[in-house]
């Protein structure tokens, strides 16, 4: 019988360098795909990061250090330290920004261990966020609404009360005694009122406050109006925007606090604050963004 030994030798070899390069092929995939993925998940939150600060920034009227900003926050959130990053404005208030792989030596692209193996040297890994900002235009809001030149007027950073005998001098040198009006709500007593800034909205400033809800001690969405018309409990508010208010206390008809500075009175007594809020909108009951510029931001992921 003839022996073929030394011909199986040889398939067996061939067969076990193919096998080799199909495994380095795997490997590769496995080891190389993955160092991709996990290059491509911190350029995303830096790219996150830098579009959702870059947007708070520019919310208060600071949009000078946009691309320092994206820079930073793009390094920080690498495992090497280093990212490159841009970031562009957009008239629409949304920034993009876009993230790609950097190297401490100087690279621009993720070098691979075993994929040489199929021709592949290196990857540059990218990514892209936007983030936007704006002022509510249309929210479902405590039903409270106050003039604007409360506003306006107001200290920074001071408590004051605002009542139904408050004044202060609105559009037009015009006086708007009784500084707040109750608005229709928009489900009885649901302490709830639907307010969009192209609507005129209906109010009763004679009605006492709503007994079933408490809003001290949390920020609000205060309507601010700029003209008011009727008498009574018909009343329409020309809605400029929403102001943001922390509430500290409150004194309906009903109740009559008698506090060193409000003696019987009927109003609420917080501070009007700056706020730059990533809250998800429902959680302040935004439904829309657009509205003029008060001191309430809204700041959202886009993209």
């Amino acid at each position: 019988m003839r022996r073929v030994s030394g011909n199986e030798d040889g398939a067996v070899a061939v067969m076990t360098a193919l096998l080799i390069v199909f495994l380095l092929g795997v490997a590769a995939i496995v080891i190389d795909v993955g160092m991709i993925y996990v290059e491509r998940f911190q350029l995303q939150n830096g790219a996150d990061a830098a579009a959702l600060a870059i947007a708070q920034d520019c919310a208060v009227g600071n949009c000078s250090q946009t691309a320092a900003t994206a820079t930073e926050l793009a390094g920080k959130n690498a495992n090497d330290g280093v990212s490159g990053a841009t970031a562009v404005i957009s008239d629409n208030n949304t920034v993009t920004v876009r993230t790609k792989t950097a190297t401490p030596d100087g690279g621009t692209a993720v070098k691979h261990w075993l994929a040489p193996i199929l021709g592949i040297d290196s990857t540059q890994v990218q990514a892209v966020a936007k983030a936007s900002w704006g002022s509510p235009s249309k929210a479902t809001v405590f039903p409270f609404t106050a003039p604007r030149c409360m506003f306006d007027t107001a200290p920074k950073d001071t408590e004051l009360w605002i009542t139904s005998t408050s004044t202060c001098t609105g559009t037009g040198g015009k006086s708007l005694p009784g500084a707040f009006g109750w608005l229709d709500e928009t489900d009885k007593k649901s302490c709830r009122a639907s307010v969009d800034v192209d609507q005129i909205m209906t109010g009763e400033p004679g009605k006492s406050g709503p007994t079933n809800c408490n809003v001290d001690g949390s920020t609000i969405l205060l309507p601010v109006y700029d003209s008011k018309s009727g008498q009574g409990n018909n009343v329409y508010y020309s809605i400029a925007g929403f102001a943001a208010f922390k509430v500290t206390a409150h004194s309906w008809p009903n109740q009559q606090l008698s506090v060193s500075d409000c003696n019987k009175c009927t109003g609420i007594r917080g501070t009007f604050i700056t706020l730059v809020s990533l809250a998800d909108l429902q959680t302040y009951g935004v439904e829309e963004l657009g509205g003029d510029s008060f001191n309430a931001f809204f700041v959202t992921l886009s993209l």
